[in-house]
């Protein structure tokens, strides 16, 4: 009964009241109530459903055009370490070939610097330098939470448009007049595996495309949400690297 009266509320839960309430007490050392309309989407919150409850339409084409997008990728000190074991690198081996870039933390550590740094990763010819001749992710068994969660970033997945504002249309495929259609750049990036109802399969697909179901959505975006919260430097978080 308290689940189908809950439900009964939804519809009203977006009109906006046309006035707020106020304590009447004449005892100012107490705080304000709240309005009664946020009182219930409180009350709500935990029973209201992401816009993409029913799952998004998304497979990875294998393009590699995720991997030419002009931006950073960040590692995490583990992650360092994770593909470095993999190639078989020292650390200063691993940097000396792969890092173009390094956030030491500052003191106040047992552990060397070093082993607590963010490495930014090298470009090589407009592209990821684990990018293969092939277009394939050289260390993909291994590659970093920022590559594994795309494209369920937060800032993707935050609205429906956010998710189709990422998605472009294949190569081959033709833009569709009156629409937002384009196609992948360098500069915007974008998403050829993402299906949006009523736009064009995506490469390879003749039938339908795989649903990525909410529970996969969610973990992957609070994945690249607690990365992205974990790195130092906020002026970086806020201009060139944010997912």
């Amino acid at each position: 009964m308290a689940q189908r009266s809950l439900l009964l509320l939804l519809p009203f839960l977006f009109l906006a009241p046309p006035f707020t309430l106020h304590s009447l007490s004449n005892n100012n050392s107490q705080p304000p109530k709240k309005p009664l309309l946020r009182q219930i989407r409180s009350a709500l919150a935990p029973f209201t459903l992401p816009w993409y409850e029913q799952g998004l339409h998304f497979s990875c084409t294998s393009c590699g055009k995720c991997c030419k997008v002009d931006g950073d990728v960040w590692l995490a000190p583990e992650e360092t370490v994770r593909i470095a074991r993999y190639l078989g690198y020292d650390a200063g081996e691993f940097r000396r070939e792969y890092v173009r870039a390094e956030v030491v933390p500052d003191g106040g550590s047992e552990w060397p610097k070093e082993a607590l740094s963010w490495l930014c990763l090298k470009r090589r010819e407009g592209a990821c330098v684990f990018l293969d001749a092939v277009g394939k992710c050289s260390i993909y068994d291994v590659r970093p939470i920022q590559c594994e969660t795309y494209p369920f970033w937060p800032s993707i997945v935050a609205t429906r448009g956010d998710w189709e504002d990422e998605a472009v249309v294949p190569e081959e495929g033709v833009l569709r007049e009156g629409t937002s259609d384009r196609y992948w750049t360098a500069e915007l990036g974008g998403c050829e595996g993402i299906l949006l109802d009523g736009g064009q399969h995506v490469k390879g697909m003749d039938g339908e495309v795989p649903i990525v179901y909410r529970e996969e959505i969610v973990a992957k975006m609070k994945a690249a949400k607690k990365h992205w919260k974990r790195f130092p430097v906020e002026d970086i978080k806020q201009s060139t690297w944010y997912l």
